[in-house]
């Protein structure tokens, strides 16, 4: 027996239980009557109404039984379709489109924790503006960034959420834990415990506002505790084009190797080296107004500092007693203390201007090379104090005491540089043995008043 004939059978018994064979003459009579004053039937009706045609002793396409079927299969497949298409369009979303953070209720999450938890490797969050009081991990390659005006997507951590455990009394926003090569971007931190910690991997900080983050160096709180941002774990951070205002410093430690661009500090923060890797790089960075450095190394491994502009620090623009590598194209003002002091590691002073500071470098290395400087005002230019230095193609002028200075015992070689125009255009201290070869320019000093 085939499916149609089967299926007809299956209608027909159905029927037999449920009516008698056959119907009252009354309401035959009475069918008829009505049936008459109807209006003609619409055909989509009457294909299913009409007769069945068969063929062979088997339904035909024609029977109403089939056409019911078909319509009811016909009915089931395309809310099928329609449902699947949904289903596939929800997974294409969650896979290829943005993950959307939004207070208010209009994203996926209402928490930018829960979006984290949910995010997989190369997925965006986005964050629409509100405030957020939260602390989270990230410990995937995902890329965070504000849907809107930065200062409107704000960040501020709770005062009893969790805590690093290199940090035993400090709370933080955000830990990075070996994030790969996750990116943070477009968002504000807020207050003092809204610190940004970056343990290992290499995840981008970039173009975020750190508001009043951590606490300003003051001398006695050298420690990552006050940092607005925490490079540790030996990670290879790129921390480029923040903002800080007030607060602590971009901190370096446990042997990281961050590139720190492009970020701007006003109001007391500054760049702090604690313990950095070999390839570490500060560049073109703008820093106003600190309360002692503008940036800080004190550790040997090598560093490249350059292109960097420090105004009105309030002891020095960089202090580099410990460091050693190359201290290039920086501009430095207002110093109330040393432009650069170099104090104990090698290291090569080149390209630098400097406007005004009470001195411009100090310079205690045994050996390294002082080259194509250029000093304007200020109490000192150069001032040399280690062993045998080369100082090369400096500019002095207008320093009100002394432009070049030689320190006792000690044994440097002069050679192109310029000192004109200062109070003593070169000093030579007791025992110094300097090697000046006619190259240099070094104008006479005005007579005694």
């Amino acid at each position: 027996m085939n499916d149609d004939v089967r299926l007809e059978r299956l209608f027909a018994d159905g029927l037999h239980d449920i009516a008698p064979s056959r119907a009252p003459d009354r309401l035959r009579t009475q069918v008829k009557t009505e049936s008459s004053r109807v209006r003609p039937r619409p055909r989509w009706l009457a294909l299913i109404k009409e007769s069945p045609m068969r063929s062979n002793s088997r339904l035909a396409v024609g029977s109403p039984t089939m056409r019911v079927a078909a319509i009811m299969v016909a009915t089931l497949l395309a809310a099928l379709m329609v449902v699947s298409a949904g289903i596939a369009g929800a997974q294409l979303l969650a896979a290829d489109g943005p993950i959307v953070v939004d207070r208010s209720g209009g994203g996926h999450y209402t928490t930018i924790t829960d979006a984290v938890e949910a995010a997989a490797d190369g997925d965006t969050v986005l964050i629409r503006p509100g405030t957020y009081t939260e602390a989270f991990v990230i410990d995937k390659d995902i890329t965070l960034t504000g849907d809107g005006p930065v200062d409107r997507i704000i960040i501020e951590a709770p005062e009893d959420g969790p805590q690093f455990s290199g940090l035993p009394s400090d709370f933080y926003a955000l830990l990075l834990q070996d994030a790969g090569e996750a990116t943070i971007s477009g968002l504000t931190f807020r207050g003092e415990p809204s610190i940004v910690i970056i343990s290992g991997g290499s995840p981008t900080i970039e173009d975020s506002v750190f508001d009043n983050v951590g606490w300003a160096y003051d001398g006695s709180n050298i420690s990552p505790l006050g940092s607005s941002i925490v490079v540790a774990g030996e990670s290879s951070a790129l921390v480029s084009g923040n903002t800080l205002v007030d607060g602590g410093p971009i901190g370096v430690f446990g042997g990281s190797t961050p590139h720190v661009e492009g970020n701007t500090l006003t109001g007391g923060p500054h760049v702090y080296l604690a313990n950095h890797g070999e390839g570490t790089v500060i560049e073109a960075n703008d820093i106003d107004g600190t309360f002692r450095w503008g940036i800080g190394v004190f550790d040997f491994d090598p560093i490249t500092i350059e292109g960097n502009t420090i105004t009105n620090p309030g002891d020095d623009g960089i202090n580099f007693s410990s460091g050693s590598g190359i201290i290039r194209g920086n501009v430095i003002s207002g110093a109330q203390l040393v432009g650069i002091i170099a104090g104990r590691g090698p290291a090569t002073v080149a390209g630098n201007e400097f406007t005004d500071n009470r001195v411009a470098i100090a310079y205690s290395v045994a050996e390294g090379l002082i080259e194509d400087n250029t000093v304007v005002g200020g109490v000192a230019g150069i001032v040399v104090t280690g062993k045998s230095p080369l100082l090369r193609g400096n500019v002095v002028r207008g320093v009100e005491e002394r432009g070049i200075v030689v320190g006792t015992g000690t044994s440097p070689t002069l050679s192109g540089n310029t000192s004109c125009d200062n109070g003593t255009n070169l000093f030579i201290g007791e025992g110094a043995t300097p090697t000046i070869d006619d190259t240099n320019e070094i104008c006479e000093d005005a007579p005694a008043e």
